[in-house]
């Protein structure tokens, strides 16, 4: 059939090619993460629980070794090691105590002491199998070297990592025995075989390799039926996206985009952009609003960048940021139920008018909640009058228990207060300022807020503070 003008073709569908579709781009990278995050988890907790067998072996030596040394009399070994050998009263009387130790742990290998250490040679002590003599010479394994050498210079029981060396391989304990003067004057090695614990964590490692391959192959059939599922409706969702953002879904936007994610990706920038134009425009409109009310224009952003030089310093998040932003721009919008003739009092306030300026906050909190892109700046609103030592209002919280923005401006308006004309005083210099807020650090104030504050110092806080009012005046 011929296309004539009241006949046009059918539109194609555009159809990628195999190797640029989303599901099946979805589904080989599914299947490649999975047998990777499988092997990668199999590797860290192999290499974990070898970690916790090393620690927890080292430390139960370690605690068979301080209890032993402690067993030991040090002057009667001093005796015994003098005396050189194995039938004395003194030799029978250490290993009586050593071999307390071994059958008490269970230990299948003798517990015994150095003496007499030099380089890499040391010479037998007391040996609880009596195997031994007094004052043979034993050659130290190089891995126990740096350890037994702490023990002995520091004074304090170390253990060595696993070592292998003709006999098989080991975990050591030292301990120093201490004589009546408080001299270290031997070494107690308790020495465990781990060759059955290796050879469990290598049967463990075996598994963790069939794991991961068993992971890879069922990740392939998710992984391909999870991406069919997840890429057809995304051609649907970000028309709807398009049409929400643009109002219709007539208007036609040039979009750079390889698959639908990519687009998805384009229509919800535009969207956030949006939002944020308007978010913008909403905050402008209610700042205006407030400083027309104050009869102070540029009062709100000199606070807010202000609070945010202070954030900086502190490292908040970007989040914990625009919270503190917003919310020193909104902090008193409260004070729009507060009578003219209550916040404009020039003498001291009532009882009843203090009470009325104390609603501020949660009259605040009360107006901004039911906008949701006003609520960040909740944190802020409700609790900048709040205190370090729980004396503050409306709701007495308490240190942490203030949200960190609040705590933040809380130190920010007081300064801002001190050094600016209020109805009922003039303005007193920076560095007076500070030295008030200093003062009432750990009371009113967070000490460590006050402590980043206290650091910008004099000149950084005028530049903040007092120059754009004066640049504004002039």
């Amino acid at each position: 059939m011929k296309t004539t003008a009241h006949n046009p073709p059918a539109p194609r569908k555009a159809r990628l090619p195999v190797w640029r579709r989303l599901s099946w781009r979805l589904g080989a990278s599914f299947l490649l993460l999975t047998a990777l995050g499988i092997l990668l988890s199999g590797s860290l907790q192999y290499r974990a629980q070898d970690r916790e067998l090393r620690r927890s072996l080292g430390s139960l030596l370690l605690n068979i070794a301080r209890t032993g040394a402690l067993l030991v009399d040090g002057d009667v070994h001093e005796k015994a090691v003098a005396e050189g050998r194995t039938d004395t009263r003194a030799y029978e009387a250490v290993r009586d105590r050593l071999l307390l130790v071994q059958s008490t742990n269970d230990l299948g290998d003798a517990v015994y002491t150095l003496t007499n250490i030099v380089g890499d040679m040391a010479r037998y002590g007391v040996i609880s199998n009596g195997l031994a003599p007094v004052g043979r010479e034993y050659r130290l394994a190089r891995e126990t070297l740096p350890v037994l050498k702490r023990v002995l210079t520091e004074e304090t029981p170390g253990y060595t990592d696993i070592y292998t060396n003709d006999d098989g391989t080991w975990i050591t304990a030292f301990a120093p025995i201490r004589n009546s003067a408080g001299r270290t004057v031997a070494a107690l090695d308790v020495d465990f075989r781990v060759d059955v614990y290796l050879a469990e964590l290598a049967a463990i490692r075996r598994q963790f390799y069939l794991h991961a391959l068993a992971g890879a192959v069922l990740a392939l059939a998710a992984g391909v039926l999870l991406a069919r599922r997840i890429t057809r409706p995304l051609a649907k969702l970000s028309a709807l996206a398009r049409g929400v953002v643009e109002g219709d879904f007539s208007t036609q936007v040039r979009i750079a985009a390889r698959d639908e994610i990519g687009m998805l990706g384009n229509v919800f920038h535009l969207m956030v952009e949006r939002l944020r134009v308007s978010h913008r425009s909403m905050v402008a409109v209610l700042v205006r609003a407030l400083e027309a009310r104050g009869g102070e224009t540029g009062s709100l952003a000199r606070l807010a960048g202000a609070a945010l030089a202070v954030a900086d310093r502190l490292e908040l998040a970007p989040a914990e940021r625009e919270a503190l932003e917003l919310g020193a721009q909104l902090h008193d919008i409260g004070e729009v139920r507060t009578p003219e003739a209550v916040l404009g009092k020039p003498g001291a306030l009532t009882p009843a008018e203090r009470r009325i300026v104390e609603q501020h906050p949660a009259a605040g909190v009360e107006i901004l909640e039911t906008v949701p892109l006003l609520t960040p700046a909740l944190d802020v609103v409700g609790a900048h009058h709040e205190r370090w030592d729980g004396g503050g209002y409306p709701q007495g919280l308490r240190g942490e228990e203030i949200p960190i923005g609040a705590r933040v401006f809380a130190v920010v308006d007081a300064l801002d207060a001190m050094t600016h004309d209020r109805p009922h005083r003039g303005p007193i210099p920076v560095a007076d300022a500070l030295e008030v807020v200093r003062a009432e650090s750990g009371k009113q104030f967070d000490p460590r807020v006050v402590d980043v504050v206290t650091s910008i110092g004099e000149a950084g806080w005028t530049r903040l503070l007092v120059a754009p009012v004066e640049a504004s005046a002039g």
